[in-house]
């Protein structure tokens, strides 16, 4: 039997802490998060998870940010790959939306151009699975979700910058000036494991 009567107490923290700056730009190493069922065109593994009540699909990323004033934060994002509603290309809105997303953060961790399609920037883009995110380094502008249902706000990735924006930051070099006060922004995906509506529809 374990006997936790002379164990201390555990107190509630009294404060949380304190949010990034929306819009804040870092330098930031993801971690794939394991999830509970495979997807086989995004590669071998459970990396993805299913909403109970639609067809969306989605992944969460862990990023730790390398470097300034917020070395060692943490924040999360959740790129959808399956939903309800259709795009205009003929396959589900948040697929576009998140094949989108993937593909600059390849961009940003190779040092790609958006712009460039020559055969060599072609095959850099390219993956054998999701899993091969882990590890990878990119640049990262920092947004900050809304909480609801009870919970707090959140920081998210707003974007994965790429070399062809102003504000991209090199691998190895300090981060630039951070962004002024942080002020919450409601981003495209939703704290708590809500599926967003864009998603359902």
């Amino acid at each position: 039997m374990l006997n936790l009567n002379n164990a201390a107490v555990s107190e509630a923290p009294t404060q949380t802490r304190t949010l990034i700056p929306n819009g804040t730009v870092c330098r930031a190493i993801i971690a794939v998060k394991l999830g509970d069922m495979e997807i086989p065109e995004f590669g071998n593994g459970m990396w993805f998870k299913k909403s109970q009540t639609s067809q969306a699909k989605w992944m969460e990323l862990e990023f730790t940010i390398v470097g300034g004033e917020h070395d060692k934060r943490k924040f999360w994002h959740k790129i959808f790959v399956d939903g309800d509603k259709m795009g205009a290309s003929g396959i589900p809105l948040a697929k576009e939306i998140g094949l989108s997303t993937l593909r600059s953060i390849i961009e940003s961790a190779n040092n790609i151009d958006p712009s460039d399609m020559s055969e060599t920037a072609m095959q850099r883009r390219n993956i054998s699975g999701v899993n091969d995110l882990s590890g990878m380094e990119i640049c990262a502008k920092i947004g900050i979700e809304k909480g609801t249902g009870g919970y707090d706000d959140q920081n998210r990735l707003m974007a994965a910058v790429t070399p062809n924006q102003k504000d991209f930051i090199p691998s190895g070099q300090a981060p630039m000036a951070q962004a002024p006060a942080a002020q919450p922004q409601q981003t495209a995906q939703p704290t708590s494991g809500a599926v967003p509506s864009w998603a359902n529809r």
